[in-house]
């Protein structure tokens, strides 16, 4: 019988002090798919203790408005709480939207995930 629970759409990867939250879905335009996934990373971070965050975009190909949204809201409610939030590994039509919109003026925007680490003071190749 096929598993039928939903897939993880976010996988948590413990980085010296940080954790990478990998996000594991290629499109996030509809609003079921972008709750689903505030759902999942505030869950992960929720279950971390870490104090600072790194969301790989790598996986992601394309978002809308509502998960740039989410991604502000995020960086918004981790920082009240005192956490670090960087995003990383945005590319193609992803680093568009996200240069197109400024996001980079609100939070840290990494071409990779070890230059957002970095940037967040975890040493490089540091593992979990």
């Amino acid at each position: 019988m096929p598993d039928l629970a939903p897939q993880p759409l976010v996988e948590r990867r413990p980085r010296g002090g940080a954790d990478v939250l990998v996000v594991a879905v290629a499109e996030i335009f509809e609003a079921d798919v972008t709750e689903r996934l505030g759902r999942h990373v505030r869950r992960a971070i929720e279950a971390s203790e870490a104090g600072a965050f790194v969301l790989d975009l790598s996986a992601v190909r394309f978002l809308t408005s509502g998960a740039l949204g989410l991604l502000i809201n995020l960086r918004a409610q981790l920082a009240e709480r005192g956490y670090g939030f960087a995003l990383a590994g945005a590319a193609g039509e992803v680093a568009y939207i996200l240069d197109c919109t400024r996001l980079a003026e609100v939070m840290p925007v990494y071409p990779t995930v070890e230059q957002a680490l970095g940037a967040i003071g975890v040493p490089p190749g540091c593992g979990g």
